[in-house]
């Protein structure tokens, strides 16, 4: 499969061409190769009895070379009459019938449909310095005598970096005429060009534009192959192929970057043409230290892209760090495309990935491919909604950890699992002697490592929720996987739970087998209006657990949003809970200023302050207290945590949902 990669940071192209024209000098038009590196494609479109017209020739040695190849009818012109007789002088000599002569391209004077081929190396370039309309007004006299010339099926073949006023013009002019346009990349010239890899190496196309006669309502022919030995990608549209060419230009470009003294991660998404989403999202990695193994590519199973170790910046510093490698290129399989198996995912990427080795890298060395396992992982789409609130959602079924997990996915934030439960598989009845199976949620597993220490934050109440009523006030449902746990865990517990959107309402009711009666409510509501209308209305709960992302994250704080951790809104829960109350805070905040800011609210508001950092993840519970009296590291409490534990143990050899010493030991004071 032919892949096209698109940079996440993109680079504008009078940046990048003046980078290449500054690079180059005068020695520009020398760097789109010579007929060794040239002739594995020329030869598919040119046969030795083919007349042949190459323009604007120059000093170029490849009329020769095509000569000595077979390809003896040949006429090359250039408008230059000193040129012109260095060549003759030069190649003429021993060659019967090759001829050199001076002819201005715009005015040519051979005869209608004489050649079969005409081949143009960096001329168009050349003459088509930018889109002025006295350059264009050139340009197309220059392609109006090349259909002349040209024979019905004769071939103009384009040889182009391809800068984007040139590729609009070709594709536009020989589109509108009704002919075959194919475009290929030159991969060889361009290895040539940057032996030293001291440069940046640019692109170098081939463009092959076959001549047809126009017949009315027939549709353009446009046709993209990035390799010599893929096959044509035809394309629907000149801007899809405009986008395809400029990805690989852009891409040239980085590979540039990362050949100098880059530090720190680049995203790269590698594109099958004829799709829309990425097929494999790739981000590079370098560190500073050195190692002996100097490159690596690591491919993440489907599913577990969302992890902390694959799905986020210092979670693969650490992954490289752990395979001791300089540079390290983690792979994600991205949804909406499948993957058969991990050789498979090797082969496919193994050439594109390769471009992103350090520079001066033997390419004779074996470059390892790591992965966790020896499979792709598996991931099967469920269901396809949409939210007001959030856009496009998604359900999925994903293999991860030697286990099944089904998860919530927005798609404005896809690498973030909103809501996941794990899967289990029951007996529904037996057929025939056999055994039939159901899959369903396992309400027992909590999935969420914030979600467990907010359990366990239930152990800091005043009173025991093992034996004594106590009501919960929820904010921010998901899929229903923390209400479920603690309802189906605690029958003296009753839980009244807000959530804005009803879409994922409906979603954890459908899908995530939340079941409502009469300890368990929920409320489509926006949570602030709860909480002003509960405080206004006097009423108490034992403990407010807040667990609701932001759609504005652009202070880098994701959970809560901004506008639950205002004086106001904190006064109004404490109220809520009163002095022998607990609420319990879901912090998400890459930003450690505004993190900073958000605990000294709460420290304003409430006397006594607690956070636990999740390990491997961006979140933090924060606990807080009315009452300055709550000593956490309490042996009581230690007791009552204890006792929640034991509770929570199904069987005798589970292991406890947190580890208590670890908490207690862990949990930093804050205020």
């Amino acid at each position: 499969m032919n892949l096209l990669p698109k940079s996440h940071t993109e680079f504008a192209s009078k940046v990048y061409w003046d980078s290449f024209f500054k690079k180059r000098g005068r020695l520009a038009f020398e760097w789109y190769g010579e007929y060794p590196q040239l002739c594995g494609l020329l030869h598919k479109y040119i046969r030795t009895s083919d007349q042949l017209l190459v323009v604007g020739c120059g000093n170029s040695s490849l009329s020769a070379d095509l000569y000595d190849a077979g390809f003896h009818q040949n006429i090359s012109i250039d408008i230059s009459d000193v040129v012109i007789h260095q060549m003759i002088e030069k190649f003429a000599e021993g060659r019967p019938g090759m001829e050199y002569q001076k002819m201005d391209m715009l005015e040519m004077t051979f005869k209608d449909g004489e050649f079969a081929v005409v081949l143009d190396k960096g001329t168009l370039d050349a003459l088509m310095t930018d889109g002025s309309e006295e350059t264009v007004q050139k340009i197309e006299k220059m392609f109006g005598e090349i259909k002349r010339i040209l024979r019905l099926g004769g071939r103009y073949i384009c040889i182009s970096l391809l800068q984007e006023h040139i590729l609009e013009k070709l594709l536009s002019w020989f589109t509108d005429e009704g002919w075959i346009v194919r475009i290929h990349r030159c991969t060889d010239a361009e290895e040539e060009s940057n032996e030293d890899q001291s440069s940046v190496i640019f692109p170098v196309f081939m463009v092959v534009c076959t001549k047809f006669k126009k017949l009315p309502g027939t549709q353009s022919v446009l046709e993209l192959c990035l390799s010599e030995d893929g096959s044509p990608v035809r394309l629907e549209s000149p801007d899809a192929v405009i986008k395809s060419v400029q990805s690989l230009q852009h891409y040239a470009f980085l590979r540039s970057k990362l050949s100098s003294k880059q530090r720190g991660e680049v995203t790269v998404d590698l594109y099958d043409p004829q799709s829309d989403s990425p097929r494999y999202s790739l981000f590079v990695v370098d560190r500073r230290k050195a190692s002996s193994l100097k490159f690596a590519i690591f491919i993440v199973p489907q599913g577990r892209e969302s992890e902390w170790l694959f799905g986020t910046p210092s979670g693969r510093q650490h992954l490289a760090q752990n395979a001791d490698a300089n540079r390290l290129v983690v792979v994600h399989l991205t949804r909406n495309h499948s993957y058969n198996s991990l050789e498979d995912v090797k082969a496919e990427l193994s050439s594109k990935v390769m471009e992103l080795a350090p520079a001066k890298l033997d390419p004779k060395l074996q470059i390892p491919f790591l992965s966790v396992g020896e499979d792709v992982g598996s991931r099967e789409i469920c269901y396809r909604g949409y939210s007001i609130h959030s856009g496009e959602f998604l359900i999925e079924d994903v293999s991860a950890d030697g286990g099944l997990y089904r998860r919530l996915i927005f798609l404005n934030n896809p690498s973030v699992i909103q809501s996941e439960a794990k899967l289990k598989q029951i007996t529904q009845k037996k057929k025939k002697g056999k055994k039939l199976y159901k899959t369903v949620i396992d309400t027992s597993f909590l999935s969420c490592q914030h979600h467990a220490f907010m359990v366990a934050g239930l152990g800091f109440l005043d009173h025991d929720v093992t034996e004594q009523e106590t009501k919960l006030l929820v904010i921010g449902l998901g899929g229903g996987g923390l209400v479920s746990y603690i309802h189906n865990n605690f029958p003296k517990v009753s839980i009244d739970s807000v959530e804005l959107d009803p879409a994922v309402v409906s979603v954890a009711k459908e899908w995530f087998s939340l079941k409502i009666d009469n300890r368990l409510v929920v409320e489509v509501a926006d949570g602030i209006d709860i909480i002003n209308r509960k405080a206004e209305e006097g009423k108490h709960y034992d403990a407010i657990l807040l667990d609701v992302d932001s759609k504005d994250t652009s202070e880098g704080l994701n959970c809560p949003p901004a506008s639950f951790v205002t004086p106001d809104i904190l006064q109004k829960i404490s109220t809520i809970v009163g002095p022998s109350g607990l609420a319990m805070f879901n912090l998400v905040c890459r930003n450690e200023y505004f993190k900073k800011k958000v605990l000294s609210v709460l420290n304003s508001v409430f006397q006594s302050v607690y956070s636990k950092k999740i390990p491997d993840e961006v979140n933090e519970i924060i606990y807080v207290f009315l009452s300055r009296d709550f000593k956490i590291r309490d042996n009581t409490v230690k007791q009552k945590l204890c006792k929640l534990m034991k509770t929570l143990k199904k069987e005798k050899n589970e292991e406890d949902l947190v580890d208590i010493t670890k908490l207690m030991n862990e949990i930093n004071i804050v205020r």
